[in-house]
């Protein structure tokens, strides 16, 4: 677990903050007013942001390569650069929703019947993994690189202070287990994925150590290191997976449960924000 230190380092210090405030607490302890109090956590999603920018230089040159392989034809290359750079997109979605007209362009889903009108990821997918071919895609890609590099340029002054950050990657586990990994997608990358946003997890915890119970923390903690251990099994090269596709019923289920334990985890660690 890339954080593991810094995670266990801050929940040791929560942990002491919280015996030595104890008291002091029990001493000061007023009635409070029944209202619902609104919580900001701007600053946690900025911090989390920040943590993110070191990457989008090799998100668009990644990207890039991606498009190269795809406009010269070689399709073995492209199937193999997909789940890798779709990584660096699945570590960025619990900021989506401060750029949804972009996250739709570059991750729109696509509706059957209507493949043409879905540009991004999703729609190279079609063509990579579904169609088994380049030819056709070389605009779609050079358009998706494109989008990506507008990402990378407005990624400093996106606003994400009406974002919870916590609670969207909330959102982004509860899909992963009731949807994408239920109903498998073409190009089989669901695993990558999931390591992908457990990344994201990993750098939430670090950022939300200190606003959250101890309990919480170290329950979501345990929760990730279970998936990476999960997930660590079926890596086959560096950061290479096994196709999801070839899972069985069992090994779903069992990736499913690890996932939505995650997910209830980062749950009750967004309850507990303070």
């Amino acid at each position: 677990m890339k954080n593991s230190k810094k995670i266990m380092t801050a929940l040791l210090a929560v942990s002491v903050l919280a015996a030595c405030g104890q008291k002091e607490e029990e001493q000061k302890a007023e009635p409070v007013e029944q209202q619902e109090a609104v919580i900001d956590v701007s600053a946690e999603a900025e911090q989390f942001k920040s943590l993110l920018a070191g990457e989008m230089d090799s998100f668009v040159t990644d990207t890039e390569l991606l498009a190269t392989a795809i406009n010269e034809g070689n399709l073995e290359d492209a199937q193999k650069l997909y789940p890798l750079v779709t990584m660096y997109y699945e570590r960025l979605q619990p900021l989506a929703p401060s750029f949804q007209e972009l996250d739709e362009k570059i991750n729109g889903d696509i509706v059957e019947g209507k493949e043409t009108d879905t540009t991004g990821f999703q729609r190279i997918a079609y063509g990579l993994f579904g169609e088994k071919k380049t030819a056709g895609y070389e605009g779609i890609a050079e358009e998706l690189v494109a989008d990506v590099k507008s990402l990378q340029a407005d990624f400093a002054t996106i606003d994400v202070s009406e974002t919870n950050v916590l609670a969207s990657a909330v959102t982004m586990f509860q899909d992963m287990a009731n949807n994408r990994l239920t109903s498998p997608s073409i190009a089989g990358n669901e695993v990558y994925a999931v390591k992908a946003q457990t990344d994201a997890a990993e750098d939430l915890m670090e950022v939300f150590v200190p606003r959250v119970s101890t309990e919480s923390a170290e329950a979501a903690s345990n929760a990730i290191t279970k998936l990476n251990e999960i997930v660590a099994y079926y890596e086959v090269g560096k950061e290479d997976y096994v196709n999801y596709n070839l899972f069985t019923t069992k090994q779903e289920q069992e990736l499913i449960t690890a996932v939505t334990n995650v997910e209830a985890a980062l749950q009750q660690m967004n309850e507990s924000i303070k």
